[in-house]
């Protein structure tokens, strides 16, 4: 069952009791009032007809009336103060009676009991052949005879009267109770509809929607409750896109790996194709085999590096040691003779700096990225410039250059200036986004010019260099 649907029924419950309460007993005070009148009246009519013919009796009868002669008196003296509820009777002689009741059977006054005028009244409300009948009587002594004189009214009315009452608060009641469920209903939804807003945007949320916010300006609970779910969605929407940036991180990283190691890999398989099918004296040999085992420590070192890389990240950075800048160029320089040589090219190197504060695996990892971009950009016979001066190592290139378009978008991951070129030479478009990332981690900075048809100056800038 729906919420709004429960604090309406518990509502309207409440709204019924209450109403039927307060109808009960404004119908119990109403009929009581209306009953006692009825009484009251009868009972004073009853008073008023008893002491009128008493006092006709007192002033009429003497002592030389026999007992006919009173008798005619007194039916003489009723008519007189009667009407046709009035019952007169004397002993088991009834000398006045138009109606249908014999008063006797109900309402019995003992005749030989100590006469009291202020306790001779009684009255009784009985059900007699369908109708409410009362009788109310008392005695009358007259010299030394006991009359009683009855009233017998008919106070059905009285109760159909009641009974009316009672089916229009039953009717008022029932509309008021239909009226007030209509209003509590919709005062209900109207205040709860905050809440649906709410749980459509938990379903939202569920779904994987995180930037949707609710718009409630109550300053109430729900209010209250709105805001902090859009907290609430705040954070999530905040983990959430840290989750995925860093899942993002992480593949890149790991793509990385696989990118960088080409490298190496060309300088190893170069070296012992060398020793498989070339001629060699021993120090040859050994010179190639020291080749291959320094690239393949390379590997180790720069694999971790690079798995390290995530971590490092969160934990704000690399420890950086203070190098020489001439020994980071002569590694970069033997890394890259292989694919060079190869490739038909020639790397000029020029150093203007002393040292650096570096990871000297992961900064060389830089720059020989940046040769290795220069070398797929250049023709047969270009030279690579690799220029170490006033807290920047250019690397520069004059082949086919780039874009002015395509320039901003280098460093994104996976993206390739010439797709059809790259795919050639195995990449993969996350080389310079690697750089970009080591170089962040250096407080470096990477710039680019380039020019098309006359290369391009890739500069690595340490701002934090003194």
């Amino acid at each position: 069952m729906k919420l709004w649907l429960k604090v309406s029924l518990i509502a309207i419950i409440l709204v019924a009791l209450a109403t039927s309460v307060c109808s009960l007993i404004m119908l119990l005070h109403s009929g009581k009032s209306n009953l006692d009148l009825a009484i009251n009246n009868t009972l004073s009519d009853q008073q008023v007809r008893a002491a009128s013919w008493q006092n006709a009796m007192d002033n009429e009868i003497d002592d030389e009336y026999s007992a006919t002669a009173q008798r005619s008196l007194a039916r003489y003296l009723i008519d007189k103060f009667a009407d046709e509820n009035t019952v007169l009777i004397c002993g088991d002689d009834f000398i006045y009676n138009c109606t249908y009741v014999n008063p006797l059977e109900y309402l019995p006054l003992d005749s030989q009991q100590p006469f009291d005028a202020s306790r001779e009244q009684q009255y009784t409300v009985q059900e007699i052949d369908g109708n409410s009948i009362m009788i109310s009587g008392s005695r009358i002594q007259i010299k030394e005879t006991t009359y009683l004189l009855y009233v017998v009214d008919d106070i059905s009315s009285v109760y159909s009267r009641i009974e009316d009452m009672a089916h229009q608060f039953a009717l008022i009641n029932l509309a008021v109770i239909l009226l007030a469920g209509a209003v509590i209903i919709l005062l209900v939804r109207l205040v709860m509809r905050p809440i649906s807003t709410l749980k459509q945007n938990t379903g939202l949320i569920a779904h994987g929607v995180y930037d949707k916010r609710i718009n409630i300006k109550e300053q109430d609970e729900i209010g209250e409750l709105a805001g902090d779910f859009n907290s609430m969605a705040a954070a999530v929407q905040a983990h959430v896109s840290a989750l995925r940036e860093e899942a993002d991180r992480r593949t890149m990283l790991m793509s990385a790996l696989t990118h960088e190691l080409k490298t190496p890999m060309t300088a190893i398989s170069g070296n012992a194709q060398t020793l498989l099918r070339t001629k060699m004296d021993e120090a040859e040999r050994e010179d190639a085999l020291i080749h291959i085992d320094k690239e393949c420590n390379r590997i180790e070192r720069l694999s971790q590096k690079l798995m390290q890389l995530i971590v490092l990240r969160e934990h704000g950075g690399l420890e950086l040691k203070s190098q020489h800048v001439e020994g980071l160029l002569q590694v970069v320089k033997d890394a890259c003779a292989q694919q060079i040589r190869q490739r038909g090219l020639t790397i000029k190197i020029e150093n203007n700096m002393d040292s650096l504060s570096m990871d000297e695996d992961l900064l060389s990892s830089l720059l020989i990225n940046l040769i290795d971009n220069a070398g797929k950009a250049s023709k047969l016979g270009d030279i690579i410039e690799v220029i170490a001066d006033d807290k920047t190592i250019f690397v520069k290139d004059h082949g086919k250059g780039i874009s002015q378009e395509e320039l901003s978008k280098i460093t994104q991951p996976f993206y390739m200036v010439d797709k059809s070129r790259a795919k050639k030479a195995g990449g993969i478009g996350l080389g310079l986004a690697l750089a970009e990332e080591i170089a962040n981690l250096h407080g470096a900075r990477l710039e680019f010019q380039s020019e098309v048809g006359k290369g391009t100056t890739a500069k690595v800038v340490f701002e934090n260099e003194e």
